[in-house]
């Protein structure tokens, strides 16, 4: 009786793996704007502590998800690295940019990268703002 406990509980515990969801461009729908994730540089996921996967077109529709957020705190962010579409990265280690020039699913303009040479590039060559993870909860704090 205890054996069947212990691999139940086993079972149960290897279903709720915390890990990243695949995103499938053009048939997986944002889940705070609905429309269709088709834009491999900028899709985003948040992955709560039990597994579960929210999938957003953009970084600016799961940035304001998270303002109406009401579960427990995730246990992953992840955006797209816009050098290496659909390869998603820590989002709060990843290095954001909010510039005209390169424009994102939501007309928000934001982009993140993995590598801060990329983004600083951006920043060298066009007017834009630079931002960290706690600087970009911060602009959309005060949106």
């Amino acid at each position: 009786m205890a054996r069947i406990s212990v691999i139940l509980m086993v079972i149960a515990l290897w279903g709720c793996e915390v890990k990243p969801s695949k995103i499938n461009y053009g048939s997986d729908a944002c889940h705070y704007c609905k429309m269709s994730i088709v834009d491999a540089q900028h899709a985003s996921e948040i992955v709560t502590v039990k597994g579960k996967a929210f999938k957003y077109d953009a970084i600016e529709c799961m940035m304001n998800h998270l303002q109406e957020w009401d579960q427990a705190e995730p246990k992953l962010y992840l955006v797209s690295d816009y050098d290496n579409p659909k390869s998603l990265i820590d989002a709060t280690k990843a290095h954001y940019v909010i510039s005209q020039a390169i424009p994102s699913p939501m007309g928000e303009f934001l982009t993140a990268f993995e590598n801060p040479t990329s983004r600083d590039s951006i920043l060298e060559n066009n007017e834009g703002l630079g931002l960290t993870w706690e600087e970009l909860k911060e602009e959309f704090r005060r949106d």
